[in-house]
């Protein structure tokens, strides 16, 4: 397995996980005392999903493309750092909260532009990343602070959105397909059905 569906499945797992958690959080209107961590590790997961949208070369090799995922990844980074460093220093962790969807959202706009310029990935698979760029930045930073956040069912049912798209990122990974063309393998292109 390359590394690409390497991340994608751990992502996959991961996202998964998150939309029962963050569903089952909104339905019960509770959270263990361990949900810090749980949601560091959800952000790791949707990290691994930038990681795979990255190794999939999707984006080509364009330095756009590198940008972008690479703000993502920093974005992804930040906020499950702020997960942990919540816990025992609320401000810090409310400062890092409030930059890390931003540059998530920037940062996966610009690779979904990139992915789409590359025409690597076909159908409609190809606006997957920019559709999660465009949700982070004006559904889920929007709820987030008009409803003040978790535990706001609004906002919980907002990130159960945002996770489904992550899954469906992953999945988007994982069920590409590689097509040679007969006269340079060279150029092969990945695809998604």
């Amino acid at each position: 397995m390359d590394k690409s569906r390497v991340s994608a499945v751990a992502a996959l797992l991961i996202t998964g996980f998150a939309i029962v958690y963050v569903v089952g959080s909104a339905i019960a209107g509770w959270e263990p005392s361990s949900g810090w961590l749980i949601r560091a590790i959800i952000h790791i997961g949707e990290l691994l999903a930038v990681a795979a949208l990255a190794f999939s070369d999707a984006g080509g090799r364009s330095r756009v493309a590198r940008t972008g995922l690479a703000a993502a990844i920093g974005g992804q980074l930040i906020i499950a750092a702020a997960e942990v460093i919540w816990p025992s220093n609320p401000d810090l962790g409310d400062a890092l909260f409030s930059v890390s969807p931003i540059l998530t959202g920037a940062g996966l706009i610009t690779a979904g532009v990139a992915v789409i310029r590359a025409g690597v990935w076909a159908g409609s698979s190809r606006f997957l990343p920019l559709t999660l760029g465009l949700y982070t930045i004006l559904v889920l930073i929007p709820v987030m602070i008009g409803s003040g956040g978790p535990p706001a069912p609004l906002a919980l049912w907002t990130i159960g959105g945002w996770d489904l798209l992550w899954l469906v990122l992953s999945a988007g990974v994982l069920g590409r397909t590689r097509t040679a063309l007969p006269s340079d393998p060279a150029t092969a292109k990945v695809t998604i059905r």
